[in-house]
């Protein structure tokens, strides 16, 4: 291709190092301009490079383009139906070299494509290392060029590519690859200047004077004592900072209480940025009760290059007296290890963390990040604080119909002699809408409560700012208006990995959530943490307990043998299955009435799991299954938490130990919207049926989620929070709860709701329906709105339409149709609102109904509209909902 031939990039290197720079210029190691020669066949591919057809199952065309927009030919690659996995196409012409930099660019556009693309350097194989990252991009309809860089920390030789990779419909393509390589870091690109204040307190507020306050968060971890895990007990008190009278400054502070069981509390700020080499102070007022409650103080990295990692001597470990006292510390901040530019900031961030072991609780106030290597007089960043909540415990969650009980609060940080202040507040609703906006003259020190009427559903932000903004930070609040939640018991559909804790159970349980699968979210029922000698068993009852009391319904799990069970004889199962019998026996026995679902054994097929294969599993299987059983005959047993892209691992199972089982269940990580294109949802599933026992009919989801767009939110502040993330957020959110209830499965348990609390977790696969705050996500309205729609009915067929997908549901008097884009099949179609009969209640994911603004059309979008309607026949509702449907 003109201008970007390999000889080109060659030569320019060589006349770099010929004019005599000091270091190496960066020079060309690979690259590929996709002219070809391309494979014949159905699938053309450029000469280089390979997709990975063993990645889930999709329906996808490759071609070479000579007509994509730019010179010559482009690499083609059209996603027309996923069932599973997603697209990854490989660059394969490359080695690296350890402690080098490299530099990848290429040029991209795409079409119709509903999710961003990623590219990145890793093994093309197991366990699919990654050397150099590169984030998601969102893409264009036209051609831009896309770079990323990074330093290998490993010589690779063989099995190692450039690979994009993509979860959603649609196409994209592909032009002129260049892989560069140096000695030193590349110049990063220009960024937007950050202004990090060379003087005065880093912290907006800090002297801790209202209940809720989005600047902190706090996290907990179980930890055992002599032996015994009390992480079950500790996390189910649940340990949360709150606002304490009494403060040093101002009329509070904070106080960070520990459990009284074994646990480390962490009540953690929101990040912030400092300038690497520069010195800088932390002081605070602290006391403890009791007096002398060790704990500690720090500076972590967020991220950095080092995320969670303390500063070098940015750390305090007091024993405070029950007197306030002044501490401060300085630190020296480092720069990020891979950063381009040593000077550009990092991000930290403070943690408050009492003693593990010993009950109590530390109060902080007062607290200051200046600056300089010595410690001032406390100076608040500005002379308010402002706060605004709804007093709710479990999320910020109001049913509908509710008024919004807002709580606005002016605080003097210090001494203030301010007594009033004009302070803007904004009532913004999901995407940007403002819902309410008044400017008020509101009282310093004294709470001022507002009943809103805000006419609509859905997710709120609100915004506080004084007119002068000399005055105060800006504040914001989430909450959400969400539909009660259904009465549907065990029936129920939807679940989630929910940690046991009371505020996380009653938030689910208020979103419409079911049911909780104890994986990851607690070892209550875990073997390791249960048994932990033989015989000796330390059960949860009040735990279990208390989560049946709220709605919730235990999936539960008896794997994860102790040390005492695991096997030495060589070509011998890994784990004492006879010990594991006796141990199901007794857990079903003991749990019986409370918890009687039981899925023996997560992810066998997974290292780290279970490491005796296919046909030795099956002896364990049949032994939980046996255990199981006896303990509680009513109980229901599932398994294998079969891969839904391997349907071959089961068949390695002895028929007769797969015969034991009531349900099956798989695990769906999904990397698409769910639905549409020229593949059904789950399309395996069908070989995995085939290895069911004859008397099996129900099949459960048990463990799956979509990472690409947990980072959703509707605080400004979140970095991946955007309006395209959180558009597809809430789309995923409705629609895999419709694809599973459209190919028959009864239950799907997100990946969701455990690690959660501080932005240590945030983006990660666990905060879908949560923000680190605990206050509610987009996704977590359109889940709430989508379980109010169709929980507790039954899937019903009904004709197809060209361009939409359409789900069905009718029970109990009730009736449901839900209608989205289909994403594989170009054009949009568009509902006459006009046209649907009287009677028929009409809502978005955010529960509103578009006819009430004058809506007279429904663009069929990525995000369905549900149409709802009692005392009327399932396939009476679909004709006339599809009699609405046009261009």
């Amino acid at each position: 291709m003109a201008g970007a031939t390999p000889t080109k990039w060659l030569a320019m290197a060589a006349l770099l190092c010929a004019v005599g720079h000091a270091q190496e210029a960066p020079r060309v190691v690979a690259s590929c301009d996709f002219e070809g020669p391309y494979s014949t066949g159905d699938q053309q591919i450029q000469a280089g490079c390979a997709n990975n057809w063993q990645w889930g199952r999709k329906d996808m065309v490759l071609r070479a383009d000579a007509n994509a927009g730019r010179p010559g030919t482009a690499q083609m690659i059209q996603v027309r139906g996923i069932a599973s996995g997603g697209m990854q196409f490989f660059f394969t012409d490359l080695k690296l070299t350890r402690e080098r930099y490299y530099r990848i660019s290429y040029w991209l556009k795409s079409d119709g494509l509903e999710g961003p693309a990623r590219c990145y350097v890793r093994k093309i194989d197991y366990p699919w290392t990654v050397y150099v990252w590169g984030g998601y991009q969102t893409t264009s309809s036209t051609w831009q060029q896309y770079s990323f860089t990074g330093k290998c920390p490993e010589d690779v030789n063989e099995d190692v590519g450039v690979c994009w990779e993509g979860g959603s419909l649609g196409t994209i393509w592909l032009d002129d690859l260049k892989v560069e390589a140096a000695d030193q870091p590349f110049p990063a690109p220009a960024a937007t200047p950050v202004e990090v204040p060379a003087s005065g307190n880093l912290l907006p507020r800090s002297s801790f004077e209202g209940r809720r306050d989005h600047l902190w968060s706090t996290m907990f971890f179980g930890w055992s004592r002599d032996g015994v895990w009390e992480g079950v007990e500790g996390d189910w008190e649940d340990p949360q900072a709150y606002r304490a009278p009494g403060g040093k400054v101002g009329q509070y502070c904070l106080a960070v209480p520990n459990a009284r069981h074994a646990g480390q509390p962490g009540t953690l700020g929101l990040p912030f940025e400092v300038l690497p080499g520069k010195p800088y102070t932390v002081s605070f007022w602290i006391r403890s009760d009791p007096p002398g409650l060790p704990g500690s103080v720090s500076l972590q990295y967020y991220w950095s290059g080092r995320h969670q990692q303390g500063l070098k001597d940015g750390a305090l470990y007091p024993k405070p007296t029950g007197e306030w006292q002044r501490l401060s510390f300085t630190t020296t901040p480092e720069p990020d290890p891979g950063a381009a530019d040593p000077a550009s900031p990092v991000k930290v961030a403070v943690q408050i963390a009492p003693s593990a072991t010993q009950p109590g609780t530390l109060y902080v106030d007062g607290l200051t990040v200046e600056p300089g290597a010595t410690a001032g007089e406390y100076r608040p960043a500005y002379p308010l604080e402002l706060y605004a909540d709804v007093g709710q415990e479990s999320g910020n969650l109001l049913e509908w119909g509710r008024k919004v009980p807002l709580n606005l609060l002016v605080a003097a940080a210090d001494t203030s002699p301010l007594r009033r202040a004009r302070v803007e507040v904004i009532v913004r609703s999901f995407p940007a809408e403002v819902a309410w906006k008044r400017t008020l003259d509101l009282p310093v020190g004294e709470e001022t409560r507002l009943d809103l009427d805000l006419r609509r559903r859905g997710l709120f932000r609100v915004e506080m700012r004084t007119v002068d903004a000399t005055l105060a930070a800006p504040q914001e609040a989430v909450l959400a208006i969400v539909p009660p939640p259904r009465q549907t018991g065990a029936a129920g559909r939807f679940g989630a990995h929910i940690a046991l804790r009371p505020a996380l159970v009653r938030y689910a349980r208020q979103l419409g959530f079911t049911w909780t699968r104890l994986h990851d979210c607690s070892l209550l029922t875990k073997w390791s943490a249960t048994e932990r000698a033989p015989g000796q068993f330390l059960w949860h009852d009040e735990v279990v307990d208390a989560v049946r009391a709220e709605g919730l319904n235990i999936l539960g799990l008896p794997d994860h043998e102790p040390e005492w069970a695991k096997a030495t004889v060589p070509d011998a199962n890994p784990l004492n299955v006879a010990a594991f019998e006796a141990y199901c026996e007794a857990l079903a026995r003991h749990y019986a009435g409370k918890i009687d679902h039981w899925e023996v054994w997560n992810e066998p097929y997974m290292p780290g799991s279970y490491s005796g294969g296919p046909e030795r599993f099956g002896e364990v299987l049949q032994a939980g299954c046996r255990g199981l059983k006896r303990g509680n005959p009513e109980c229901r047993v599932l398994g294998w938490c079969a891969d839904i892209g391997q349907p071959a691992w089961g068949s390695g199972i002895a028929e007769e130990a797969r015969a034991c089982l009531d349900i099956f269940s798989f695990h769906n990580y999904v990397n698409n919207l769910c639905g549409g294109g020229t593949l059904p949802f789950a399309a395996e599933l069908p070989d995995h049926r085939k290895l069911w026992p004859a008397h099996v009919t129900e099949c459960w989801n048990t463990e799956g989620t979509n990472g690409d767009v947990c980072g959703n939110g509707f605080y400004s502040h979140m970095p991946l929070a955007t309006p395209d993330t959180n558009r597809r957020a809430t789309a995923f959110a409705s629609r895999v709860w419709l694809e599973h209830g459209r190919i028959g499965v009864a239950k799907h348990f997100l990946y969701q709701m455990h690690n959660v609390d501080t932005m240590s977790y945030y983006g990660g696969y666990q905060s879908l329906l949560i923000q680190y705050d605990r206050t509610p996500t987009p996704a977590a309205v359109a889940a709430a709105v989508t379980a109010y729609c169709m929980d507790g009915l039954e899937f019903r067929l009904c004709p197809d339409v060209a361009g939409v997908v359409q789900a069905l549901f009718e029970g109990g008097g009730r009736t449901c149709w839900a209608v989205y884009d289909d994403g594989g099949t170009p054009g949009r179609r568009r509902l006459d609102l006009r046209k649907l009969p009287a009677g028929i209640q009409l809502l978005d994911v955010m529960g509103n109904d578009p006819r009430r603004e004058n809506g007279r059309h429904w663009d069929v979008g990525m995000t369905p509209l549900f149409a709802l309607a009692s005392g009327v026949a399932a396939g009476d509702l679909a004709t006339a909902c599809q009699a609405a449907i046009g261009d």
